[in-house]
């Protein structure tokens, strides 16, 4: 049966009425309640205005004048944590001055959401005032001026400038760091940074890597490798600490370089890799995680015979020329918890093999058998989510035999988006099978009416049931 609805706790329950009851002495545009509700929360500590903030600003159906009332009175100096979300341009220039006057104590500012890139000088400014900030999100926002403000934060580990550049090489160039380890920076699948500068793109990655030397992640920017080699060639000798990178047609010279610069590494993502790289993961003795875009599966597989069973996560796209055994991944990759495919053919052969370890799978527009998802799902005995993107034809009673022969003990997620002879009996069923399950969809692509669907949403709340059918409307 699935789990029944915890009783709310405490905490989140004063929450809630606290953040409605502002809400409401907030609502008046004129301003009058500012004063009682400042002096109501003066004595508050600043995690329950964090708590407070979070919910009030997420909450994309609340009126922005409102939301930003409830940020001018909370935002307190000794405040930590910002997520502004989403609000109308009108906002802009008065959300950067309201962290600015009050926001001192931030310590983590995500302002995607709001579009400040017209407004660089302000927002330089609200950057110069937070002394204390290690993490800074603001994607298509940051030029020159605003990366000269960045510099002045000594203690930054997490920087997001990635998206539609308006910085230059030079501004680049000029971003140094001891302290940043993570960086988002470029667009995905685009080699260059500065669109306009055609300077501006492996070059200035790798004068970047050299400039960040305490680097371990550089996201968003789908061409690491071939930086490294620029580096590489000028630097023989240096070493990077990266952990995570991803690299676009990688061959095997920029392979070499990356096994020599990045001894550290832990998560890669390859895309279009020349035949012979996937040899040479095997003396990357960390990786865990490992995504391949376009891989030759044979040499894949050679890949993990050797290596395999220190991989926890894997990830394959685009390769439907040839078809993938996944008793062959149970066998090579017996410590694997996540694996995701996308566009690939994909087999089962033997059926007394097993993911021991297995707990999320994902197959989305791949050529699968229903037989093989009911491989995937009597041999997993620890899966707590699958997701099945492709067309299945399974029926209730095949649902039925596949309870009566496992207990999905840890099943928590179950997704299928085009299953048209499933109906609510599998949902009924699943609900009373799967102790753990609270989630399970999406009917729209299942034979479920919305009359249907509703009436299951109402068994689920009159029972008081931990459960999401979803979608939530049709």
């Amino acid at each position: 049966m699935s789990p029944k609805l915890p009783v709310i706790s405490l905490k989140l329950q004063c929450l809630k009425i606290i953040s409605n009851k502002l809400i409401f002495a907030l609502s008046d545009d004129e301003g009058k309640n500012y004063g009682v509700v400042s002096n109501y929360l003066a004595p508050t500590t600043y995690e329950v205005l964090q708590d407070l903030l979070k919910i009030i600003l997420s909450s994309v159906n609340l009126d922005a004048s409102i939301r930003f009332s409830c940020l001018e009175v909370l935002l307190r100096e000794d405040v930590g944590k910002l997520d502004t979300g989403m609000f109308p341009q009108f906002y802009y220039d008065k959300i950067l001055k309201v962290i600015k006057a009050s926001g001192v104590g931030l310590q983590h500012l995500n302002l995607t959401g709001v579009w400040v890139r017209d407004f660089p000088e302000q927002l330089s400014q609200v950057i110069r005032s937070l002394k204390g900030l290690k993490t800074l999100v603001i994607p298509h926002m940051a030029n020159d001026e605003v990366l000269d403000a960045i510099l002045t934060l000594k203690n930054l580990n997490v920087l997001d400038i990635s998206g539609e550049a308006c910085f230059t090489v030079e501004g680049i160039n000029a971003l140094k760091s001891q302290t940043l380890q993570i960086l988002s920076i470029g667009s995905f699948g685009k080699t260059l940074i500065c669109e306009t500068d055609e300077n501006s793109g492996s070059q200035l990655i790798a004068d970047l890597l050299e400039n960040l030397p305490n680097l371990v992640s550089l996201r968003t920017y789908s061409f690491t490798g071939s930086a490294l080699f620029l580096l590489h060639n000028k630097l023989p000798k240096h070493k990077t600490k990266l952990k995570y990178l991803h690299d676009t047609g990688t061959t095997n010279s920029v392979m070499d370089t990356i096994l020599s610069l990045c001894p550290d590494l832990e998560n890669l993502h390859l895309d279009g890799a020349e035949s012979g790289v996937l040899e040479k993961l095997t003396k990357l003795h960390k990786l865990h995680a490992l995504k391949l875009t376009k891989c030759d599966i044979e040499e894949f597989l050679m890949f993990l015979t050797i290596s395999g069973s220190q991989l926890e996560s894997l990830k394959l796209n685009h390769s439907k020329d040839t078809s993938l055994d996944l008793s062959q991944i149970c066998l090579l990759a017996p410590n694997l918890q996540i694996f995701e495919c996308y566009l690939m053919k994909l087999t089962f052969t033997n059926s007394d093999t097993y993911f021991m370890s297995l707990e999320n799978v994902e197959f989305c527009y791949c050529e699968v058998s229903d037989h093989v998802i009911r491989y995937i799902m009597e041999n997993s005995p620890f899966l707590k989510r699958i997701n099945v993107g492709s067309v299945i034809r399974m029926t209730d009673g095949d649902v039925f035999r596949l309870c009566a022969e496992c207990d999905f003990a840890s099943l928590e997620e179950l997704w299928f988006s085009s299953a048209r002879c499933l109906t609510t009996t599998t949902v009924q069923l699943l609900m009373g099978h799967c102790p753990k399950l609270r989630e399970i969809g999406q009917l729209k692509g299942w034979d479920v009416s919305g009359e249907e669907a509703d009436l299951l949403r109402a068994l689920v709340e009159y029972t008081n049931t931990n459960l999401t059918v979803l979608p939530s409307y049709y």
